[in-house]
């Protein structure tokens, strides 16, 4: 039943802090977000394998770029709230993108480690597992994650979509 994915999606969505707005005091909507929800749904419903569902909601976008579908599983990455107010002060664009950063890495610590990760940011605990320098290493591996539109690249268009468009093209 695709009602399967819907369901069950609601619970991931939870986790990723799955928005359709930023949040915040602008509280914009996000008119693409739609895309990584339907993503989720749809894998679910094709019952896609927990370790490829996890490596292209962290890495799709490297690990196939061409792939529209990878792309858009990123998205995950993205999916919380975001303060868009942006700074006049140099200084403030750069606490507030760190603050930014913590977050995608907090998320990615907590969904896939099952580690809140975030206090490693300022110090070592003497019994995490988790120590500052580990935290650095995984927020430079998700430094590259920026916020906003990016061009999906085409895809072919399927051949039932394409015999219908001839069709109307005749017509």
């Amino acid at each position: 039943s695709p009602h399967y994915g819907e369901r069950w999606a609601r619970h991931w969505l939870d986790v990723a802090h799955f928005g359709e707005s930023d949040g915040f005091e602008y509280d914009r909507m996000r008119p693409h977000a739609w895309r990584y929800r339907d993503w989720v749904i749809q894998s679910l419903n094709r019952d896609l394998p927990y370790n490829e569902f996890a490596r292209l909601q962290i890495a799709g976008d490297v690990l196939h770029p061409r792939d529209s579908k990878a792309l858009i599983a990123t998205g995950f990455l993205v999916a919380g709230a975001f303060d868009s107010l942006v700074p006049a002060g140099d200084e403030m664009r750069q606490i507030m993108r760190q603050d930014e950063l913590e977050d995608i890495v907090g998320i990615v610590g907590q969904t896939f480690l099952g580690l809140t990760i975030n206090c490693a940011r300022c110090h070592d605990h003497k019994f995490d597992p988790i120590l500052q320098s580990d935290y650095y290493r995984l927020a430079s591996a998700l430094a590259g994650v920026k916020r906003g539109e990016h061009k999906l690249p085409s895809e072919p268009i399927p051949e039932l979509l394409a015999r219908h468009i001839q069709r109307l093209e005749r017509q």
